[in-house]
């Protein structure tokens, strides 16, 4: 079954505060996932957390400047979501959040 489903665009989409084509959404999320995807193939990360955080990580910011508390809240709107849009093992879903949290994930 496919990570990234079309009801868990459409919830993301909902909420999303931005331009959907701006600088920071949907054409840059994808970006984010092929980059990943890439990536993935000689680190071992898991390509489900991957495209998680590529469709996560900037979904609840409130503007496409500096903005540094919205990797927070994309992990809070991530773990809200967990169970019911998605599922991942723990240990995944921590990695998940922990990227979205992340200080390199900030401004």
């Amino acid at each position: 079954m496919a990570v990234i489903r079309r009801e868990l665009i459409d919830i993301i989409r909902k909420q999303f505060a931005l331009n959907w084509k701006g600088l920071h959404g949907a054409p840059h999320w994808a970006r984010v996932r092929e980059n990943g995807l890439r990536l993935a193939e000689t680190t071992g990360a898991k390509t489900e957390v991957v495209e998680l955080f590529a469709f996560l990580h900037d979904s609840r910011r409130k503007n496409d400047d500096s903005d540094y508390e919205h990797g927070k809240r994309a992990a809070m709107f991530a773990q809200t979501l967990a169970g019911s849009m998605f599922e991942l093992a723990l240990s995944e879903l921590e990695d998940l959040l922990t990227a979205c949290r992340g200080q390199h994930h900030s401004g």
